[in-house]
């Protein structure tokens, strides 16, 4: 369904995007009171903020917190990630200006980042550095640059980009990912917990006794070969980093090159946030019947389009679920198109753990709002007194 504001799957679904939205509701505290400050304060009064994440229940719950101090939203998600139901809620009932479906293409989520950027909003909250790249590479969008105030960005995938192939901008940009708080508490426990959860939902499978390949080992891969482990996977973790590698030996794990590990894998997890990770040739290296999915960033992590270009036959077996068939009969299972398994096979990392991470956001959005200018024009990490308050505002909302 398509207007001026919002282009999404069906507006008919936003009772059951409702119900959604209030259970996540009422298992964020942390959000709840932020959002009785925000209330009474107005720091986004006068502000548009345009928002590049996925378009899920526990987001719901936090644009719900931003509005309430005074922000306007545009919004897009992210490719297999979008909850169709959600998206119908936050336009029906919130009014909010939402471009996502869950089926969209990369191609068309990028169209979807420029409407966001169309809304001319005056903070951005990015994922991945998308709205950033548009900010940079359309002529149409200078003038927008030039007047924005700041942003923030996520993810590990999107600080890399900014830090190392996208052009300098005139706002700071505040990388949630750069806190301890996110790598440890989302990244570690949630993303370890919920990428588990996601391929359990989509293969009904048992991950006892498997051989389980991680591909990267950072704060997301150690938390998911953790998991596996817990359930009794045999967990081999490849890592390009030395040091990385040397600390997942000490862990107990197995490790070597992924050239030499790949092809003994029962199933291979792809937790890098970097593209090409897997190429065509590693993918005939593999065993017949392998599982392959991703829990990094885009489905390029693991050459998704290439595999596609390989496959001789693609045949859906359960939902997400494709059994793409090489060249000689071999067989591999990709799950969720490539995308973000725990997102795309699941809901996505637990409900309290995304208070805590959106809360990082809100405060930082909050923080670009009222003093922007006391900040740098580069990427750079959460202030430290706002991170301190949100492990605090944790620890009293899970320990008491």
């Amino acid at each position: 369904m398509t207007s001026g504001k919002h282009k999404i799957k069906d507006i008919g679904l936003s009772d059951a995007g409702k119900d959604r939205v209030d259970w996540a509701r009422a298992n964020m505290p942390i959000l709840r009171a932020l959002k009785e400050r925000l209330a009474k304060e107005q720091p986004f009064k006068g502000h548009k903020i345009g928002i590049c994440l996925h378009v899920e229940a526990k987001t719901g719950v936090w644009l719900d917190t931003l509005m309430a101090g005074g922000a306007r939203i545009a919004i897009t998600g992210s490719p297999g990630t979008t909850q169709d139901d959600t998206a119908a809620y936050l336009v029906r009932d919130m009014g909010v200006e939402v471009f996502a479906w869950r089926d969209e293409t990369f191609a068309e989520h990028m169209e979807n980042a420029e409407r966001v950027l169309d809304a001319r909003p005056s903070l951005i909250a990015d994922n991945g550095g998308d709205l950033h790249y548009l900010l940079s590479s359309q002529d149409k969008f200078r003038e927008l640059s030039r007047s924005l105030q700041g942003a923030t960005e996520e993810t590990t995938t999107g600080a890399n980009r900014l830090r190392e192939t996208l052009p300098s901008f005139t706002f700071p940009t505040i990388i949630i990912n750069d806190t301890m708080a996110k790598r440890i508490v989302e990244n570690r426990y949630g993303v370890g917990i919920s990428v588990v959860d996601g391929i359990m939902r989509t293969t009904n499978i048992m991950l006892g006794g498997k051989a389980v390949l991680v591909i990267g080992y950072g704060y997301c891969g150690q938390g998911v070969a953790q998991r596996l482990r817990g359930l009794g996977a045999r967990v081999t973790v490849v890592d390009h980093e030395p040091m990385v590698q040397l600390e997942a030996h000490l862990e107990g794990f197995n490790t070597g090159t992924l050239e030499a590990c790949i092809g003994g894998a029962d199933i291979i997890v792809t937790v890098t946030g970097r593209d090409g990770v897997l190429q065509p040739d590693h993918y005939k290296q593999m065993r017949d019947g392998v599982i392959v999915c991703n829990a990094g960033q885009n489905a390029s992590e693991l050459s998704a389009i290439e595999l596609y270009d390989m496959a001789q036959d693609v045949r859906i077996l359960r939902p997400d679920i494709e059994q793409l068939t090489l060249d000689g009969g071999k067989k591999i299972f990709l799950l969720a198109r490539g995308n973000l398994i725990n997102l795309a096979g699941g809901d996505g990392n637990p409900i309290e753990v995304m208070d805590l991470g959106l809360a990082l956001q809100t405060l930082s959005l909050e923080c670009l709002a009222l003093r922007s200018e006391t900040l740098e024009c580069k990427p750079q990490t959460v202030p430290q007194d706002i991170e301190r308050a949100t492990t605090r505002a944790a620890l009293e909302a899970w320990v008491g």
